[in-house]
């Protein structure tokens, strides 16, 4: 199944994404992860990404789902996580992601790029 919604960039469309996926991904044991990444790749379209909004989509199957984050940016990101320090109120977010998500990856297309998480879980009655 696909859930999809475009945000404008604002930061109030953080809260609003991560509210998104909560519901999107209630009957599933991932959803507190899920609302974290969402919140941490939202808050950077929206920070590093052009103006010009962001979209969130979803894809779940059993066992499985997708977070994405679509901005217009140019696609000069790299899944390396910072070193911030002590005092830095920044830079923990992408650390973050890659520590919940069983895969981080990034997609660039014509007109922006998509950065993505993937989270698994073991099916019920599953050995």
């Amino acid at each position: 199944m696909e859930s999809s919604q475009a945000y404008p960039s604002h930061p109030s469309s953080v809260p609003t994404a991560r509210d998104a996926v909560r519901t999107w991904l209630a009957d599933t044991p991932k959803v507190d992860d899920a609302e974290l990444i969402v919140s941490e790749l939202a808050t950077n379209a929206l920070r590093h990404g052009p103006v010009g909004g962001m979209t969130v989509t979803v894809v779940t199957e059993p066992g499985w789902a997708r977070i994405a984050v679509t901005d217009g940016g140019i696609g000069e990101w790299h899944p390396e996580p910072s070193a911030p320090g002590d005092d830095s109120e920044t830079g923990r977010g992408l650390e973050i992601v890659m520590g919940l998500a069983s895969k981080l990856g990034q997609d660039v297309h014509p007109g922006g790029q998509t950065v993505w998480a993937e989270l698994t879980w073991p099916l019920e009655g599953a050995s």
